[in-house]
């Protein structure tokens, strides 16, 4: 097959067609500092643009979020540093609330104040590489947890849930805010994707039951991902974790790819997930940063992208990548190893 632009080999993807190779990516495009130090040090590459092109990365992040947020050196989407804790001090706005009007008088963020991106400098630079549009962290289920504190965001799903729906309803309606705001400043002229997310599992498991997912947080969910499927965006949903009971939601929802499968948690097993769920979902993911690009050898890691690959060859709709970003055990050898294997691919996967 002839070799395909980044922009005509991302669309091929996401229309579960053949392409010349499958789509790369760093996740979030996020060259964090050991990361960096890598490749200055092996390449002399000191530049995150020179980095990804070096690492033939098909995609390019816009981010944009609050100006205390926008302001740090490195900035990730959902809201964590290279060592894995989050960046700032959470504050508990909701810490004390128990009813409705306290969800209303302490809980109020401002999608105007959101720092909006130079889209049109993005693509000029990129002219031939999908965009996504990339806000801060704005999640349901992990912003409860933050805004409540973990316990008494649990309490409040199980004994207040109309407490918890407030809440769920400001922060669906910030997302859509912030969206809408970005999309007035040009984001929806210059950008192809979309990413939102939340983080509602653990390795094992949902943190809640199916039936309190549906109730609780799918259908604030829904409003933001309808929002950019009117406004005419495709859809990057992140969530880590075990996450397979509710992917036909996700799916019904309209998202068009889930960020990321994490290969560590229960039934995210790429050969299952591309048994029941290709050609409905773009996968995104599934080369594992907790043991496999730490601890594993280059070696490791190609045979994992080839692994991938052959799960997904026959349905398609699979985009190599880290399963996340910012550790700082990362070792480069290995991220190098996984751009450079998906590159020769398909051949060497023969």
């Amino acid at each position: 097959m002839d070799k395909m632009t980044s922009m005509e080999r991302v669309k091929r993807t996401f229309a579960f067609e053949q392409t010349d190779r499958p789509p790369i990516d760093l996740m979030e495009n996020n060259v964090w500092p050991s990361l960096r130090q890598y490749f200055t040090d092996k390449h002399g590459l000191k530049e995150d643009e020179e980095i990804l092109r070096h690492l033939h990365s098909d995609f390019r992040w816009v981010l944009t979020g609050p100006p205390e947020k926008m302001g740090s050196h490195e900035f990730d989407a959902d809201g964590t540093d290279e060592t894995g804790s989050y960046t700032d001090d959470v504050e508990r706005p909701l810490t004390n609330a128990n009813s409705v009007a306290d969800v209303d008088k302490f809980f109020n963020p401002d999608a105007e104040a959101t720092v909006v991106a130079d889209f049109k400098g993005a693509r000029e630079l990129n002219p031939d590489k999908p965009i996504i549009l990339t806000p801060y962290w704005m999640p349901i289920f992990s912003g409860a947890c933050e805004a409540f504190g973990m316990q008494e965001a649990m309490i409040k799903m199980a004994l207040q849930p109309e407490v918890f729906k407030a809440y769920a309803e400001k922060q669906s309606d910030y997302s859509v805010g912030v969206f809408k705001k970005n999309i007035e400043h040009g984001a929806l002229n210059y950008c192809d994707f979309a990413w939102i997310g939340d983080d509602f599992a653990g390795e094992r498991g949902l943190l809640l039951s199916p039936d309190m997912w549906r109730s609780l947080i799918g259908p604030y969910l829904k409003k933001t991902i309808r929002f950019l499927k009117d406004s005419g965006f495709k859809v990057l949903f992140h969530s880590c974790g075990a996450v397979r009971e509710v992917i036909p939601d996700l799916i019904d929802m309209g998202i068009d790819a889930l960020v990321v499968i994490q290969t560590s948690a229960h039934g995210m097993v790429v050969e299952e997930l591309a048994r029941e769920f290709g050609g409905k979902l773009v996968f995104y993911g599934a080369i594992d940063a907790q043991q496999l690009l730490t601890f594993g050898s280059p070696e490791d890691v190609k045979n994992e992208v080839i692994r991938n690959y052959r799960a997904f060859e026959k349905c398609g709709g699979y985009v190599v990548t880290n399963s996340h970003t910012c550790m700082a055990d990362i070792k480069g050898e290995n991220i190098e190893s996984m751009a450079h294997t998906a590159f020769a691919l398909p051949e060497i996967a023969q």
